[in-house]
């Protein structure tokens, strides 16, 4: 069988159109699987060229067809197993791919770093029984195998290091994907914290203390011994050259240990957040059950036991204790008084007088970059004094609340700077049948980001006793 491409024309034209197998490695990952399926990579190249001209379409499905990936030496090996067939690439074209793309970097397990340390084992083991001599194929060979495999190992760490930078990106998608769907926050927050926990348990950690110079292994030394016991041998026997690039070496290992130890802090971080919430969360929970318990004890047959055993709650639970400190939270529900009911059509009144006579409303900030020009002041306090004058009010206990809730739905660009202008022209309006007055109580509004605190003032009829108003009249 002839070949259709070249291995050189076959890997230019997958690293010119990646995405095809960075989808296909992602979905190997993510599966645990060390092969490609052949209906995977079919289906990812028909999808990627669906949208192309055709000769371009036809040049793309030739490349990834498997005989010509198998005739390039792109895939070392092809495994029919149970009716499909499955693709072992070339490990080194899946490491180039994997460095770039740094999702696809594989974090480092405690048994591939396990592995790396065991080799070094070895090369140490066979380096004190050689003879150190250059003419020696065998020292030569190894020492080629220390710098290849010092080599990789820095080599591995740094694309761990270039992936695992990329998690605080990755928590604040999760914790952003969590705000989304508060609906499903309970089965998310499960899913978040096992995923987490097992990036921190079985890649983070063992890589710090493959790292540390102060780990322990049962085995043997640990990574830095080792190194400085390889380069200790390599000055003894005169190869001080040797023995600089592994010292050197061991610097570049060194470096990458607090940008982990960073990572590691990061993640610990949000784990212990996320579980302190949760056990707030439980501990809230455990108590509303025993609050139910007890209300459930209420409803039982004995007709003496008709309210909560407040006193044997509180001596359980002492943080309620504190919750006394706490004003009880007003009501908010329709009257049935015929007070209530006239002052809320007055209000309904007073808000329609409004909309008609501002109906036309030019309190609109035009000044360039949103800041208002002093013709457009005039304008607008010249506008707002109108809507002023025709306004009509009603007995109330705070009228500077009263006015900041009709202004905020009438006035285009509403500010407090509105209401401090309106307040001021009230105080000097007269009110005919109303007195206008001022308490040493003080009131709070929100508006935006802004705070409005101020002395409240109370408009009351002329010939209304001097007394609080009730709760319907406010």
């Amino acid at each position: 069988m002839s070949k259709l491409f070249s291995t050189l024309e076959t890997v230019r034209l997958v690293l010119e159109h990646p995405k095809v197998l960075f989808d296909v490695i992602r979905r190997m990952d993510q599966s645990g699987e060390r092969f490609i399926r052949e209906s995977d990579l079919a289906f990812q190249v028909l999808s990627y060229t669906g949208h192309m001209d055709r000769t371009t379409k036809d040049r793309l499905r030739k490349v990834f067809k498997t005989d010509n990936l198998v005739q390039s030496n792109v895939v070392a090996d092809v495994d029919n197993c149970n009716g499909e067939r499955r693709l072992f690439f070339q490990e080194s074209l899946i490491n180039l791919l994997r460095i770039c793309d740094a999702s696809l970097h594989q974090e480092l397990t405690d048994a591939r770093l396990r592995k790396q340390l065991v080799t070094l084992w070895g090369i140490q083991k066979d380096l004190e029984s050689s003879t150190f001599s250059l003419e020696d194929p065998d020292f030569t060979e190894l020492v080629d195998v220390l710098m290849e495999h010092t080599s990789q190992l820095i080599g591995l760490l740094r694309s761990n290091v270039a992936r695992m930078s990329r998690i605080s990106a990755d928590l604040q998608k999760m914790s952003a994907e969590a705000s989304e769907s508060p609906d499903k926050f309970a089965a998310f927050r499960e899913d978040l914290l096992r995923n987490v926990a097992h990036l921190y348990e079985r890649h983070i950690k063992p890589t710090l203390r493959f790292l540390n110079p102060q780990s322990r292994y049962k085995e043997g030394s640990n990574l830095f011994e080792t190194l400085d016991a390889l380069k200790s041998l390599l000055d003894r026997n005169q190869h001080v050259r040797i023995a600089d690039q592994v010292f050197r070496s061991a610097l570049s290992l060194g470096a990458a240990f607090q940008p982990i130890q960073d990572v590691a802090r990061e993640v610990d971080h949000f784990l212990r957040k996320t579980r302190r919430g949760m056990m707030q969360y439980n501990a809230m929970e455990w108590h509303y059950r025993a609050l139910l318990q007890a209300y459930a004890r209420t409803q039982e047959n004995d007709l003496r036991v008709t309210r909560l055993d407040g006193r044997e709650f509180l001596s359980r639970r002492p943080f309620v204790i504190g919750l006394r400190q706490h004003s009880r939270p007003k009501e908010y529900r329709f009257g049935t008084s015929t007070s209530y009911y006239l002052n809320l059509f007055s209000e309904i009144e007073c808000r329609l007088l409004d909309l008609r006579s501002a109906r036309q409303s030019v309190l609109a900030v035009t000044g360039e970059g949103g800041r208002l020009q002093s013709a457009t002041d005039v304008q607008r306090a010249t506008r707002l004094l109108e809507i002023l004058d025709q306004m009509k009010f009603r007995a109330t206990a705070d009228l500077t609340q009263e006015l900041h809730g009709r202004l905020e739905g009438l006035v285009e660009d509403y500010r407090f700077t509105d209401l401090l202008t309106a307040m001021v022209r009230l105080t000097q309006k007269s009110f005919g049948e109303f007195d206008l007055t001022t308490t040493n109580r003080f009131g709070r509004l929100e508006h935006g980001n802004e705070i409005f605190v101020y002395r409240q003032r109370r408009l009351r009829e002329k010939d209304q006793p001097k007394r609080e108003l009730t709760d319907e009249q406010r």
